[in-house]
């Protein structure tokens, strides 16, 4: 699963920074689409394994969320999120700017995990 975003200036901290909290959010958003694919339903985030910040993200740039099924259990699996930065007007390679690791688990209508029902 792959969300693109550009940040704008409604995105950013007092050091004119994108906040962390921002970051997180498009991290959670991408892993939980990638999951809930997988489980072929809603899945909620469990946990926070691992989140790591490697680089300032700033207003006017194209961040790239990838998210990649790592782990599938019997109700849970574990997502693994590389973020990339480049700007908005110019091409080129992109920056990793942050790394993430969650889990998930598969729920059903009343809120229950429920069995993972891909290989």
């Amino acid at each position: 699963m792959t969300l693109v975003h550009i940040m704008s200036e409604h995105d950013t901290n007092l050091y004119g920074t994108i906040h962390g909290g921002v970051v997180m959010k498009l991290i959670d958003d991408a892993a939980a689409a990638a999951a809930g694919r997988h489980a072929d339903g809603p899945a909620v985030t469990a946990s926070v394994d691992r989140m790591a910040f490697l680089a300032p993200v700033r207003s006017g740039d194209l961040l790239t969320v990838h998210a990649e099924l790592e782990r599938a259990g019997r109700t849970s699996m574990t997502v693994g999120v590389r973020v990339t930065a480049e700007r908005w007007n110019a091409a080129g390679p992109g920056t990793e700017v942050a790394t993430g690791r969650l889990a998930f688990v598969a729920i059903d209508a009343d809120g229950r995990p429920r069995p993972v029902t891909r290989p």
